[in-house]
């Protein structure tokens, strides 16, 4: 009987020390919890400013500005020598009822080419204006590059 008792003593201090232990961890995490938060926060604050500012970013970005910037200025170019095409088709092709089967197929190759540089120019301006937007990309930005580009100024019709 000596032994029952002794086996149920140390079982219960076992128990006992289980329980308390419990306890006390779920205690501490509670306690330990807003630092852990707090901690978290300043090493995102680290590791963005760690990748955000290196060369290899730095470069990448103030290139990717710059490439894109001369981009929009090419699209531009290039739907103005398309409208100018399609203008001088309306032109020279005078009243359209007197349109024959390829002029109509002209002019709507012409419309097309206007259209789909017009569409390409308006997506590549949007993705400039998207990356001049974000925090960790318009740093990389110089005075010479506009910090937003207005579609409507480079956009014909």
């Amino acid at each position: 009987m000596k032994e029952f008792v002794v086996g149920c003593l140390i079982l219960s201090i076992i128990g006992i020390l289980i329980v308390g232990g419990t306890i006390f961890s779920l205690a501490a995490g509670i306690i330990s919890f807003p630092f852990h938060v707090a901690g978290n926060e300043i090493q995102t604050a680290h590791d963005v400013v760690d990748k955000t500012i290196n060369a290899d970013n730095s470069i990448y970005n103030y290139e990717w500005f710059r490439q894109t910037y001369q981009d929009i200025q090419a699209q531009k170019t290039q739907l103005s020598n398309a409208q100018q095409s399609l203008d001088i088709f309306i032109k020279m092709s005078g009243d359209r009822k007197s349109w024959t089967f390829e002029d109509k197929n002209e002019y709507a190759r012409l419309n097309s080419i206007v259209l789909g540089i017009n569409n390409n120019l308006a997506q590549t301006i949007a993705n400039y204006n998207a990356r001049a937007n974000m925090a960790n990309r318009n740093i990389f930005q110089n005075s010479i590059l506009p910090n937003i580009i207005d579609a409507t100024t480079f956009i014909i019709k």
